[in-house]
């Protein structure tokens, strides 16, 4: 607990410094260059396979398998030096992984909860990265977050499949695009900033929770096909478009050469997955250098654009869940003190101090409440027993908003969600803020949201569920897809500083499609009580989708006083009557600013059968027929979309 006078800022800083493991990377001579390569600093960057087969070809079995682990063990004999494989980039730079650590200053690395293409490209110049680690990462995990439980929540976009798809495909690009050959389509011009992997696929949303633990949970038991086309696949099929001969772990270096000599494996196709990962890391220009990237420190870390683009990220990912009668922004001129309560976030120890703290929040004319959760409470192998604050935090929080003499403000930190109904009832706490884990610029970032130079207008990414109730919820429904009951706050929810109002101003309504003597009628499950169409749908693998596009227009008008961003978000809903399918689904979203009083409009070109499409209990993907609905927000602005197929 702490007073602050004459001042809004909150400073949560986290200094950010890295480290490479470079071990071993002195103890092999440097693998010689081939007559196309003499120079290896003024080297052109090519994806040479005829190269990466001759180094292959002078390995012996035995050194071969030594190399299909996360740790490439290298060929001294070869001059080639180790490598490993595994670092990770789930949330800014990690020690999680072996290839990049941080020196004793630092116990974790920025977050960035809401990305924006340019936030990504930065991504890939973090870091002091050396030649022998550090150039591939598993990152990002773009598993969807059907439980709200699940404690690695932390590293997803979310709940919706089309989101982690978008994540990823910007994740990818941003990681491992050198500015300027990003658009290239031939390989050897189009070199590699970092490598990077998608995971884990499919089925993985719970680590440890009530005795059931990843390492032995079966997926085949509980999670049907269809659950996995339509929840699990589309975010990795949209990354790996957009962009594993390979094991994590020891497997293959242990049992692959007895493999080989039982005949359960061929060498031949150990030597066509080195190939393919050597020419990742020729790409990379592991073997000859890449001058740009060779000596990145903390002059590039921690410049003044990056610092700036760590501030933005945080402004950028804050949510207004809540905001009575303007409590925010707040009127600097008329504070003199601004109380600043921070419990710790397993806190049942430490709540000794709500005496001192409602003292503090009676005199002071603002206060502040810093609460939410932390990486002692969700993580990876630590799923979350209940979605409540831990500790004495609800106690403590509603001690002090009764106490406070002036507005009360809740800033929350959590990856997944948290049932505050209480505070969201209450009507002594004027305003609720989630942050995320927003990192080391966090401090200004609130500033300026508490100021109001910065109008926050982020999303929820996934749905705040009520405590008592998501236990009781099946699968697939706990995400909005599939949820219509009441929620704490629904998925996409955020307010504004100002109001945005939504206008249509043109709309493709019917979609005419013709048949050809390969498509054919598809039978999906309508209810007893709903009209089957003559044509119920068309299978999407004997489509040609690309010809058959959505079009439509919306006007974001500010009937505000003050400037501000808002996210239009795009759903799609199936027509009525089909059986075990979505509610709805999100087909596209941008994020607009508009001045106060202004307006802008949005157009949405969208894919035909990645909007309309429903998944059905054989797990085929159909774009049925019949009336469908675009939505736009919360059903804000809607219009129908009729589908027709003739012979």
């Amino acid at each position: 607990m702490t007073m602050i006078n004459n001042s809004l800022l909150f400073v949560y800083y986290l200094a950010i410094a890295f480290l490479v493991n470079s071990a071993d990377a002195n103890s092999y001579s440097t693998l010689g260059h081939d007559d196309a390569t003499p120079n290896g600093s003024n080297f052109t960057f090519v994806c040479d396979p005829e190269r990466a087969s001759d180094l292959v070809k002078q390995m012996t079995l035995s050194e071969k398998v030594l190399q299909l682990g996360n740790t490439n063990y290298g060929v001294r004999r070869l001059g080639l030096p180790t490598y490993e494989w595994w670092s990770e980039a789930l949330h800014g730079v990690s020690n999680v992984g072996p290839g990049t650590f941080f020196d004793d200053l630092v116990p974790g690395s920025t977050s960035f909860p809401t990305v924006k293409p340019v936030q990504l490209h930065l991504m890939g110049h973090c870091g002091k990265l050396l030649a022998r680690a550090g150039l591939t990462y598993w990152s990002p995990n773009i598993n969807v977050v059907r439980d709200p439980h699940w404690g690695r929540a932390i590293e997803t976009p979310g709940e919706d499949p089309f989101l982690g798809g978008k994540y990823a495909a910007n994740y990818v690009r941003g990681l491992q695009d050198v500015e300027g050959t990003e658009n290239s389509t031939d390989l050897n011009s189009r070199p590699l900033k970092v490598s990077s992997c998608c995971k884990h696929y499919a089925a993985y949303d719970v680590d440890n929770w009530k005795g059931v633990e990843r390492y032995s949970f079966d997926a085949r038991e509980t999670v049907a096909e269809q659950d996995m086309v339509v929840t699990f696949l589309r975010p990795f099929e949209m990354c790996v478009k957009e962009g594993l001969d390979l094991d994590c772990g020891d497997y293959y270096t242990k049992y692959f050469q007895s493999s080989v000599q039982q005949g359960k494996i061929r060498e031949a196709d150990i030597d066509r997955s080195l190939k393919y990962l050597y020419v990742v890391l020729m790409r990379l220009g592991f073997f000859d250098g890449i001058p740009q990237y060779n000596s990145l420190g903390k002059k590039d870390v921690c410049s003044e654009e990056n610092v700036e683009l760590a501030r933005e990220a945080a402004r950028e990912g804050t949510v207004l869940l809540k905001n009575v009668g303007e409590t925010l922004p707040l009127d600097s001129h008329n504070i003199k003190t601004l109380a600043v309560i921070r419990p710790h976030a397993n806190a049942t120890a430490a709540m000794i101090g709500n005496y001192a703290a409602t003292q503090a929040a009676a005199k002071a004319n603002v206060t502040v409440i810093v609460a939410g959760i932390d990486l002692s409470i969700e993580a990876e192998s630590l799923d979350r027993d209940d979605l409540l604050l831990p500790g004495n935090q609800t106690q403590l929080i509603n001690q002090v908003a009764n106490a406070a003499k002036g507005p009360v403000v809740l800033v929350l930190f959590s990856a997944g969600g948290l049932d505050i109904s209480f505070t969201k009832n209450n009507p002594r706490i004027g305003a609720i803020l989630w942050v995320g884990y927003p990192g080391e610029r966090v401090g200004p970032a609130i500033a300026d949201v508490f100021s109001g130079k910065y109008n926050p207008g982020g999303r929820l990414p996934l749905t705040w569920h009520q405590a008592s109730s998501v236990d009781s919820l099946g699968y697939p429904g706990r995400t909005y897809k599939f949820f219509n009951g009441s929620a704490v706050f629904p998925f996409g929810y955020g307010l504004s500083y100002t109001k945005f109002n939504y206008a249509l101003k043109s709309a493709v309504k019917s979609k005419q499609i013709k048949l050809n003597k390969f498509q054919h009628c598809y039978s999906i499950k309508y209810g007893n009580d709903s009209h089957n169409p003559t044509c119920p749908s068309i299978r999407i693998d004997d489509m040609d989708c690309k010809d058959h596009k959505i079009e439509f227009e919306v006007e974001v008008q500010n009937t505000g006083s003050r400037d501000g961003s808002d996210v239009v978000i795009a759903y799609s809903k199936p027509p009525q009557g089909i059986l075990a399918t979505h509610i709805k689904q999100v087909i596209g979203f941008q994020r607009v600013f508009v001045p106060a009083g202004g307006s802008k409009k949005v157009r949405f070109v969208l894919n035909l059968c990645n909007s309309l499409h429903v998944v059905d209990y054989n797990a085929y993907t159909v774009l049925p027929s019949g009336g469908h609905t675009i939505t736009i927000g919360e059903d804000i602005v809607s219009f129908p979309l009729d589908v027709n197929f003739s012979g």
